[in-house]
């Protein structure tokens, strides 16, 4: 698939490689005058269906039912689903031919609301099907279908037909592009055992499809959804369909796939570094924690089982271990190696897999709206039927009738050394979030267990979930305690592992990507990339935990869009329905929406995704950066590798006079001053109509955007086009400007281009943005908080005599305020310290959006050379501002061992600009 962008409309349009419009996405939104969801969606594809390649025939009746009976109409879009997330609205049409939906086909646009604003659209429509209308005989037929007549299509002996589970849940008429590759889920033969964590699967081995049937043809089918219980696992759903002319089952798929107590925290490798499952419980019992069970019932006669309001532990899958029941007032303490403890985790483990969507903002009931609590968990199962006692190392979620639910979720074995004293699988609870998170979640928003083009995003969600705090020594393996499961999240695009390869290109080949884990690998990796960058790769576990939370949120959302109609069927589309999930505003923490879809584009592009229009695939190459990515420079080249320290850019500077030099000088109060900036574009293309804005504000630390900031007295000025590849630099300036502030204002720069804005442009009156969220991850910002100081002992210790800044608590919440200072090994081999003079001195709390003013002094200690400074590599005396261990801000100073003379240019008019080779000057 390949990006490209219609100036016109503005609008980015994502192709296929056959040069179909799959996705629309506005870098502004589109607003609307329509006073509701339903009418702003019509209003939207009326204008820009379009660009999609839908006719306004098409349209006619979106808000009209879909059929039960065959009508006249052909291709047209009805209105399937209406999803509500935050303040997200995704509404959801189902292409549609004879009436009748088209299988995992349509169409979604999602919107913002108060005002309605749309973000973009989405379509898995089939471009042109050619639908023959079915005899009137075949239509009554269909309507017939019994079980004795699903038995025959499905090639079931009169043995099995007659099971007791066999039942049909309910059946509707649909249309279906057959494809033989994907037509069963059968699973692989006795004899071959299966890595860890993979299962094969139920399956039923069909008979052959009618002589008639056509590859890639459209039929009319009746979807089946019935039960059909295999190999002990009990209760089975599945969906069949049936073409209505012939009988044949053209795609046959089930609903299934892979008080206080002790209980493993996390797998024990992310907890301590080991023991591995192999180890004897003398090993493993010391890993144990005593926890809260939350939720569960209270003892009935005096006996106290492992059910609660979100999980019961039931018997469902062979072998038969009855789950623990102890007496009311006793713990639930057990061996690590034993059933029992096995238990006490998966109640544990998958309770917290619904507590914890619910602390991220998720009403669990309303985003499971076809899962019933509290949920079946079988702590001794199996998920291969060619096992039914369970001895593998593996875990699964089974659908629920209709496959639109949990239905249950069950576990095997960690470990098959010791069966006398079994380690459960339970015990892990990275495999326990891939099973909920991943597939759990998915029966609740695609109807199935899987993307089209990926096993699931579990094991996305078990990384990012499990990294703050693992002492696993390689932080890469995605599964370490069980160590036989051999999947990674650092896989390499060069390996093989890019959206381009051949293995993202062929989604559960049985070869290339057996399941689709492979594609999951790939996934997760590019997830992983996403979470590192917006602080996973921060030294504080605070900062790690936050961009978990946001990665899981951001993932839990876009799933939560989805439909059966539209389940991704390239990771192309779930890109894209990523960044609509970022516009949405984070309502249960207070967060303004449209921070992290920059760096969404470039994870997934950083994994070979985004290749220009016309390049030959497969391949083994990275993406490519959008046509146009304009940039101020901090160090990254425009890309968006984790930088805690977002406010020291180099590219913004401020002179004296109007003059153009290229050296920073510390501004003078009260005066004008003239600040500049220089301006690169990554894009593949020049950028033009491009734009800077100026800001300052006082010299703080935890600043919110747009509240601190105020413009400067050039408030804008235009930009000369500018080279793409970062092949040059252009100078934006002179901003003049007036400083009111001692100590060094902090100044803001934002620069905007035609075809790619910055993320506060979509911003209303009313959003606001910390800076910590803003700026790192939207390469058209730069900010400097930089106040050179002297190198020499006495200016040193007089600078910072006479040195103040303001830091504020950009949090929606209280929050506990730590002050970090750092200077160089210069200083610090000679014992020189940064006292804070203020109340409460370098920690104190603040409510929300209050600040205070921090009075800082040096403490000298013994005498330096100025020139050792030259040998370090940065020679700065940093403070940092942290609330609630989150680095929001800080503050640099730069010691200055010489005067440096002014790199003179001719003075530039105001709102000139000029090219300028890269330069290598140190500001």
């Amino acid at each position: 698939m390949f990006e490209e962008f219609d100036a016109h409309s503005q609008t980015r349009i994502l192709r296929d490689d056959s040069g179909v419009a799959r996705a629309l996405s506005h870098d502004r939104y589109v607003r609307t005058d329509a006073r509701t969801a339903q009418l702003a969606a019509g209003d939207y594809l009326n204008r820009y269906g379009e660009l999609l390649g839908l006719q306004a025939s098409q349209l006619k009746q979106l808000f009209a039912p879909l059929a039960q009976d065959p009508t006249s109409d052909q291709i047209e879009f009805r209105l399937r689903s209406e999803k509500h997330q935050f303040d997200l609205v995704t509404m959801v049409f189902s292409q549609t031919y004879f009436g009748l939906p088209v299988w995992e086909a349509g169409l979604a646009v999602t919107m913002k609301e108060n005002p309605l604003r749309i973000v973009g659209a989405q379509t898995t429509q089939h471009p042109d099907p050619k639908v023959k209308r079915p005899s009137p005989d075949a239509l009554s037929r269909s309507k017939a279908i019994d079980l004795t007549g699903l038995a025959r299509s499905l090639g079931l002996d009169a043995r099995s037909a007659r099971e007791a589970s066999f039942s049909i849940d309910h059946q509707r008429l649909m249309i279906y592009r057959y494809d033989g590759a994907k037509r069963t889920h059968l699973s692989v033969p006795a004899a071959k055992r299966l890595p860890a964590l993979q299962a094969a699967g139920p399956g039923l081995p069909l008979p052959p499809v009618h002589g008639s049937i056509r590859e890639g043809e459209h039929y009319v089918v009746t979807a089946v959804y019935f039960r059909f219980d295999t190999s002990g696992m009990e209760p089975l759903h599945w969906v069949a369909l049936v073409e209505i002319e012939t009988g044949s089952v053209l795609l046959l798929l089930p609903f299934a796939d892979s008080v206080t107590g002790m209980v493993f925290m996390t797998d024990p490798v992310t907890l301590a570094g080991g023991p591995l499952p192999n180890a004897a419980s003398l090993v493993l019992n010391p890993v144990r924690s005593s926890v809260t069970l939350a939720g569960l019932s209270p003892p009935v006669n005096g006996s106290q089982s492992l059910s609660g309001s979100n999980v019961i532990l039931t018997e469902i899958e062979a072998p038969t271990i009855a789950d623990p029941q102890i007496s009311n007032g006793m713990s639930f303490d057990f061996d690590a190696r034993s059933n029992d403890f096995a238990a006490v985790n998966a109640y544990h483990n998958c309770d917290r897999f619904y507590r914890l969507l619910e602390d991220l903002g998720f009403d669990p009931p309303s985003y499971l709206p076809g899962t019933i609590f509290p949920s079946p968990v079988d702590h001794r199962g199996h998920a291969d039927p060619n096992d039914p006692q369970g001895i593998e190392i593996n875990a699964h979620c089974v659908g629920n009738a209709g496959g639109v639910g949990i239905g249950y979720t069950s576990f095997a074995l960690a470990d098959l050394g010791d069966l006398n004293a079994p380690i459960g699988l339970a015990c892990d609870l990275r495999v326990a979030m891939h099973e909920l998170f991943g597939h759990g979640v998915l029966f609740n928003h695609v109807g199935k267990a899987n993307f089209r083009f990926s096993h699931s995003a579990g094991d996305s969600f078990a990384t990012v979930l499990n990294d703050p705090g693992s002492q696993a020594q390689d932080r890469y393996l995605s599964f370490p305690w069980i160590t036989a499961a051999g999947r990674r999240h650092d896989r390499a695009v060069a390996a093989g592992f890019g959206w381009s390869g051949n293995i993202a290109l062929h989604p559960f080949d049985p070869t290339l990507d057996y399941k689709g884990y492979g594609n999951e690998q790939i996934l997760s990796t590019t997830m992983f990339r996403i979470y590192q960058s917006i602080g996973g790769d921060s030294t504080d576990i605070a900062m790690k935990q936050f961009a978990a939370r946001v990665v899981c949120y951001l993932m839990l959302t876009a799933i939560g869009g989805l439909d059966a109609a539209t389940n991704p069927p390239a990771a192309e589309y779930f890109a894209d329905a990523l960044r609509k999930a970022d516009a949405a505003d984070w309502l249960s923490e207070g967060l303004s929406g449209g921070a992290y879809g920059k760096v969404i584009r470039w994870g997934f592009e950083k994994q070979g995704m985004y290749q220009p229009n016309g390049v030959s695939k497969p391949n083994n190459n990275v993406g490519t950066p959008p046509d146009v990515d304009v940039y101020i420079e901090d160090g990254r080249g425009g890309e968006y590798q984790f930088q805690p320290n977002h406010w020291s850019c180099q590219a913004i500077w401020n002179r004296r006079l109007n003059d153009g030099g290229a050296v920073h000088e510390e501004p003078v109060v009260g005066v004008t001053n003239y600040a500049y900036v220089k301006v690169k574009n990554r894009g593949t293309q020049t950028a033009v109509n491009v734009t800077v804005r100026a800001f300052h504000c006082q010299p703080s630390a935890g600043l919110t955007y747009p509240d601190d900031w105020q413009p400067m007295t050039t408030a804008q000025l235009p930009c000369a086009n500018v080279p793409p590849n970062s092949s040059a630099e252009i100078l934006v300036g002179p901003f003049e400007w007036v400083p009111s502030q001692i100590g060094h204002e902090c100044m803001f720069m934002i620069v905007s281009a035609f075809n790619d804005p910055s993320n506060i442009d979509n911003f209303t009156a009313t959003d606001s943005i910390a800076e910590w969220r803003l700026v790192p991850n939207d390469n058209n910002i730069g900010q400097r908080n930089v106040a050179p100081v002297s190198a020499t002992r006495k200016l040193l210790v007089a600078g910072f005599d006479r040195m103040s800044f303001h830091v504020k608590n950009p949090l929606r919440k209280r929050a506990r305020m730590t002050l970090t200072a750092s200077l160089p090994l210069t200083l610090v081999k000679r014992d020189w310290r940064i006292a804070f003079a203020n109340a409460g001195s370098d920690a104190f709390t603040l409510e929300p959006g209050n600040a205070r003013e921090i009075k800082m002094r040096i403490l000298p200690g013994k005498d330096f050379n100025p020139d050792d400074f030259h040998k370090e590599e940065e020679p700065v005396i940093r403070i940092e501002a942290r609330a609630d261990g989150i680095l929001v801000g800080g503050m640099s100073y730069p010691l200055v061992t010489k005067a440096k003379k002014a790199v003179k240019t001719k003075p530039q008019l105001r709102g000139a600009a000029k090219s300028q080779k890269s330069s290598k000057s140190k500001r």
